[in-house]
């Protein structure tokens, strides 16, 4: 099979900028979306002699192209971001990685007299706080097994339980249900776990270390490693989740450490302006149209969620060259010169 010829004659006038390239169908539906800092040098792996290194989905893809679609944009966030929102309206077929946002799991409080954790698969229309992307019902586990452990939250999924568990026995359940005693004690367990999943640490770092430090006196080393292991999971969810919850409620500014790196505006999870260099600011929908970077899809909390990991994911892997902050809707308007992390 060879290339088609359109996809050669239109990779010649592809730019050596930063953008967003789709591979089209006859019908001019994308099979394919991608993003390059050089779309000319990437989309060209694609379609010279070394194709054949490819795997065998990506060479299936090429093939099966009939033309290009180059969309340049000024920075490599915002073709993360563009190609974010086109792979979730086209969903093509040849894109895997970017659909999983799919397959993710996410979960909530009930609304029980003694509330629990559920898992949702689709959290399509859900008007409770939904709390995620989580990568797969076992992530969720362990969550779960924390949040026992430490606050003692009920880990069963009955509605109204009429029996102690384990758990109780265990010590890592407070057992509302059938002592009436302790409920004072799991409302107060369930606010704690709501401050988790907004990435408020409730004490649960102090009472592991303190738990650490003991087990090393009592020579329990084994046991004092599985501390760490949750230690330092506690740390790493932390981090992610304070920033996603902030993401979705705030003004988020980011900007480079040198004056000369743009910079970028959100408000409640949506792009609203960048600043490019000597101070001159685009605003999303009029000096920059880049589809629905300006959009959040309120029906479908997933998109959200999804795109302040890609944010945030973006902001690790360049936290030498950039610097963020957030800003409460509280706050007249945001300030590129606010300060407040």
């Amino acid at each position: 099979m060879d290339v088609a010829a359109k996809l050669i004659e239109q990779h010649r006038t592809l730019p050596k900028t930063p953008g967003v390239y789709l591979f089209l169908d006859p019908r001019k539906h994308p099979l394919y979306i991608g993003i390059s800092v050089n779309l000319k040098n990437r989309v060209g792996s694609y379609i010279r002699g070394n194709a054949k290194n490819l795997e065998d989905r990506i060479q299936r893809m090429v093939f099966e192209a009939h033309s290009l679609r180059f969309i340049e944009t000024q920075t490599e966030l915002l073709a993360l971001l563009l190609e974010d929102a086109l792979i979730k309206k086209y969903l093509p077929v040849y894109n895997v990685k970017q659909k999983q946002f799919r397959d993710y799991r996410y979960i909530r409080l009930t609304s029980d007299p003694h509330p629990r954790l559920e898992t949702l698969a689709d959290p399509h229309m859900v008007n409770t706080p939904i709390y995620g992307p989580f990568r797969d019902k076992f992530f969720i586990e362990r969550l779960q097994q924390i949040f026992s452990r430490y606050l003692g939250f009920r880990p069963c999924q009955e509605a109204n339980p009429t029996a102690v568990c384990i758990e109780y026995d265990l010590g890592q359940c407070l057992a509302p249900c059938i002592y009436p005693e302790s409920k004072t004690n799991y409302s107060q367990s369930t606010q704690q776990v709501v401050q988790f999943l907004e990435g408020i640490d409730p004490g649960v770092i102090k009472t592991i270390e303190i738990e650490i430090n003991e087990s090393i006196q009592a020579l329990r080393f084994e046991h004092a490693q599985r501390l760490r292991e949750d230690l330092i999971f506690c740390d790493v969810f932390f981090n992610r989740q304070r920033f996603n919850h902030r993401f979705r409620i705030d003004y988020l500014r980011v900007k480079g450490r040198k004056p000369e790196t743009p910079g970028y505006l959100f408000e409640n999870g949506a792009l609203k302006e960048v600043l490019l260099q000597k101070g001159r600011i685009w605003k999303v929908g009029e000096q920059l149209d880049l589809f629905e970077l300006s959009i959040v899809l309120e029906d479908d909390p997933r998109f959200l969620l999804d795109r302040a990991n890609l944010v945030y994911n973006w902001l690790q892997q360049n936290q030498g060259l950039m610097e963020y902050s957030f800003q409460s809707p509280a706050v007249s308007g945001a300030k590129w010169e606010s300060s407040d992390k």
